[in-house]
């Protein structure tokens, strides 16, 4: 039996919760309701080393071991990340062979207590989004068939935390489908948000290394270094700059693969409008995947895209109505172009946004 939708949390919940997942999120769950005086009875995980241990002062068993512990629990399953073969509803059937009776996810709590969770990413309390219908209505129009099936996917998950609806993930490069996007031996590449030079190896197998430049922005000084040091092909200039809408200094909170830009951040950055950066250069393909400043990036780059019309690759996951709001922005910008839409991990995590000019 799957969980019901869309999500209900029993009103007792809190005196009778067992949290899978003792990482980040689960740790967070855990001390925020203890703070409000629903301790959760304990953790669960897949980890062996955990077994036995305590985590913000719960004790923590595997799956099976909880299930008999605590046979009139509520389990909670609290991870979430980027993933291909692990989402949620993967963990839900996992608690479920393991006899769990009643199994629910940490979307329903994001939602009943969205001044403890919320923001975060593209979850936001679905009433919030009500008033956005004619916006959500035009940009799914924009979209090809599949983008538009993907849309609704991703929108059942955006309102009813629907992860039962979403497809495994596309197979193949993130960025470079097969089907929608064609490589050609002179493109310029410009990755913003290159982390680690992820994006740039699999554009190197995709192209077959065939190409003319690539150019990638990082800000993070850490991901920086370890750009510098995986490439040394003539061809790749590294940037230390973020993407924006203005050439400005600002503050990143610095976390891997997943920095941002924030007020509270310790990390001071530059940020670069594309059309200044860009000037002399003559790109074909652009990705962003810049943790929510995809907007302000396109609108830096507003010019260079009017004029140049290369294909573009732009994360929509990363704000609850970027969804709707990119696609719209793209179809402006260049709107002889066709719109599609994939999600390369599970539960809704590397949503893309392509936007592939007609030639």
């Amino acid at each position: 039996m799957v969980a019901n939708l869309p999500w209900i949390l029993p009103d007792d919940f809190g005196r009778r919760l067992v949290i899978l997942g003792a990482g980040g999120l689960g740790k967070k769950i855990a001390r925020s309701l203890s703070q409000m005086g629903m301790p959760p009875l304990a953790f669960c995980d897949n980890n062996l080393a955990l077994w036995g241990k305590e985590v913000e002062g719960l004790k923590v068993f595997g799956p099976a071991s909880a299930a008999q512990m605590f046979p009139g629990a509520v389990f909670m399953v609290a991870i979430w990340h980027p993933s291909r073969t692990e989402g949620i509803r993967h963990h839900i059937a996992e608690l479920q062979k393991a006899g769990c009776k009643e199994v629910t996810c940490f979307i329903p709590l994001f939602w009943r207590y969205p001044e403890l969770f919320l923001p975060n990413m593209f979850w936001e309390v679905p009433g919030r989004l009500a008033g956005q219908t004619a916006q959500i209505n035009a940009a799914r129009k924009l979209l090809d068939q599949a983008g538009r099936e993907e849309f609704d996917r991703q929108l059942r998950l955006h309102q009813l935390g629907d992860v039962f609806s979403l497809r495994d993930p596309e197979p193949g490069l993130q960025y470079f489908p097969k089907d929608l996007v064609t490589l050609s031996a002179g493109e310029t590449f410009v990755d913003c948000g290159a982390y680690d030079g992820d994006t740039i190896r699999d554009f190197l197998e995709a192209s077959g290394g065939c190409f003319r430049r690539i150019l990638a922005l990082e800000p993070d000084s850490q991901n920086l270094a370890k750009l510098q040091t995986s490439n040394h092909d003539e061809r790749v200039s590294v940037l230390p700059y973020a993407a924006s809408a203005r050439n400005e200094t600002l503050r990143m909170s610095s976390s891997g693969p997943s920095s941002a830009i924030s007020e509270s951040g310790t990390i001071e950055i530059q940020c670069r409008v594309l059309d200044d950066l860009l000037a002399d250069e003559q790109p074909t393909f652009i990705k962003m995947d810049i943790e929510g400043s995809e907007i302000d990036a396109l609108l830096g780059a507003k010019e260079t895209i009017r004029r140049l019309r290369p294909k573009l690759a732009i994360c929509v996951y990363h704000r609850p109505d970027h969804l709707w709001n990119i696609p719209l922005l793209l179809k402006e910008l260049l709107p002889d172009s066709q719109l599609s839409l994939r999600s390369h991990m599970l539960d809704g995590f590397d949503t893309v946004c392509y936007c592939l000019p007609h030639s």
